[in-house]
């Protein structure tokens, strides 16, 4: 008797450790190679849209996703040599959103354990301002890789000690933050060269005390902000120093081209703090917190970033 009770829990348990296998694999993205495997709610799109006998693009599945708040889409993601096609499942319809590399505004990659997404800023092929959110699973991303050399191509041909020298200049965070003096040297493309770059640590706000010990809130997570000679990259922390898992496994990167950016600021101190806003295409601004210490290399790293937008146009 106890034989089959210890079989039955031991069976259940086996079916338990599947199912959740299951689901993970359910949420893995799947590389499609031939028309045939194109699932039947695409085919008509893919078919208007890929006429003509031309080879077949890079196209990618990716599943809806129950992430909290919000459920994800399903997509069909196509890439051609010049242009990126994203189409989306909304209930019984498909949309589709094309977007030619040299139109993309900015990059934005995020990591975070096994959820990664691409947002794609961009203009379409109608003209239109549009966002595009990719949500995939991490294991997925190395399908990835050939759409982002486009979206972040080589900037020119740099042999392999000028491109370890540029990542060399990050050496110095090495006693300060390892993590983000590797995050720095990864994010780089051969051809482009490192300008300045400024690393600024979590900033929390205290809120109240209560016997003795003292609750706060997170204002902006550790990040830097890099400027090489063709674009600005900023790097943010993931998660909060109480979210270690979080923090020590990922991170969120933007990558904007320095011919998208309109202009730069500084704003007036307050409470110990400065904003760096870049005002970007089309019609985004953004905010990065700064401790006000940082302010004589702020200025110096908004001087320089405004040089280069200008050399950039």
């Amino acid at each position: 008797m106890l034989e089959k009770v210890f079989m039955s829990h031991n069976l259940q348990s086996q079916n338990t450790v599947m199912t959740a296998a299951r689901q993970t694999m359910a949420a893995w993205s799947k590389l499609i190679e031939s028309r045939e495997e194109i699932p039947a709610v695409y085919k008509t799109h893919f078919d208007k849209t890929f006429q003509g006998g031309g080879p077949f693009p890079l196209v990618i599945w990716t599943p809806a996703l129950d992430r909290f708040p919000r459920k994800t889409t399903e997509k069909l993601i196509c890439d051609t040599d010049d242009a990126l096609y994203v189409f989306e499942k909304n209930g019984g319809q498909v949309d589709l959103t094309c977007y030619a590399y040299r139109e993309v505004f900015s990059l934005e990659m995020g990591i975070i354990l096994l959820e990664s997404w691409l947002i794609i800023r961009g203009k379409t092929d109608k003209g239109q301002p549009t966002v595009s959110t990719i949500e995939i699973n991490t294991t997925s991303k190395r399908y990835f890789e050939p759409i982002l050399n486009k979206l972040r191509p080589a900037f020119e041909s740099m042999d392999k000690l000028q491109f370890a020298a540029e990542k060399e200049k990050f050496n110095r965070l090495s006693t300060v933050d390892f993590k983000f003096m590797n995050y720095g040297r990864e994010s780089l493309v051969p051809g482009e060269t490192v300008v300045r770059f400024l690393l600024q640590s979590e900033i929390r706000q205290p809120l109240f005390t209560i016997f003795g010990k003292t609750f706060d809130k997170t204002l902006a997570f550790a990040h830097i902000a890099i400027l090489t000679d063709q674009e600005l990259i900023l790097i943010e922390d993931a998660g909060s120093g109480r979210e270690s898992r979080a923090k020590s496994y990922g991170g969120i990167w933007q990558y904007i081209p320095l011919r998208t950016i309109d202009s730069v600021s500084l704003s007036e101190i307050t409470n110990g703090r400065v904003t760096l806003s870049i005002q970007c295409r089309p019609e985004r601004r953004l905010p990065i917190l700064f401790d006000a210490s940082n302010l004589p290399e702020l200025e110096q790293f908004r001087t320089d970033l405004q040089a280069w937008i200008g050399r950039s146009r």
